[in-house]
């Protein structure tokens, strides 16, 4: 999937660095391991740690249909990670005139130590789609629990 998502920014979003994705490390966690990390946190094994103490500071996270590039924030604010989530859609992008493939949707935000999310605009959008912030926040607000608890396991 990581592979349609590059050739789909570099045909639709020629201006984007697509090397900030082909730098980051790629992980990438199946149904089981997802169940497992949700259960430890329901359980209460795995007890959430601030965002700060993610060791990794560039990296690929993907599951399903979702991709997400987390890069450590290096500016002033708040902002322990800055991130953008990619969703494979079924919306039909046009790459040529004789090529159709899905499309990608994105989400940019922005979250602080302990994982409250800040939705930042982002000019990665779907011909003819209209961007539903109320949406946008319900996705992120669906993939956190897993990013945390990912983000905990792997903490120093």
């Amino acid at each position: 999937m990581l592979d349609k998502l590059v050739e789909y920014i570099k045909n639709n979003h020629p201006d984007t660095n697509v090397d900030a994705y082909l730098d980051a490390k790629y992980i990438q966690l199946n149904n089981t391991q997802l169940k497992q990390i949700a259960d430890a946190l329901e359980r209460g094994d795995l007890t959430t740690t601030p965002a700060s103490n993610c060791g990794a500071s560039h990296f690929i996270f993907h599951f399903g249909s979702t991709i997400i590039l987390l890069q450590k924030n290096s500016t002033e604010s708040n902002a322990v990670f800055t991130a953008e989530l990619a969703w494979e859609t079924d919306f039909l992008s046009v790459r040529s005139v004789r090529d159709k493939a899905k499309g990608f949707y994105f989400i940019n935000f922005e979250f602080d130590d302990d994982y409250q999310v800040t939705l930042l605009e982002t000019q990665k959008i779907i011909d003819g789609h209209v961007n539903n912030t109320e949406k946008n926040q319900k996705i992120v607000d669906k993939v956190m629990p897993v990013l945390k608890g990912f983000m905990t396991a792997i903490s120093d």
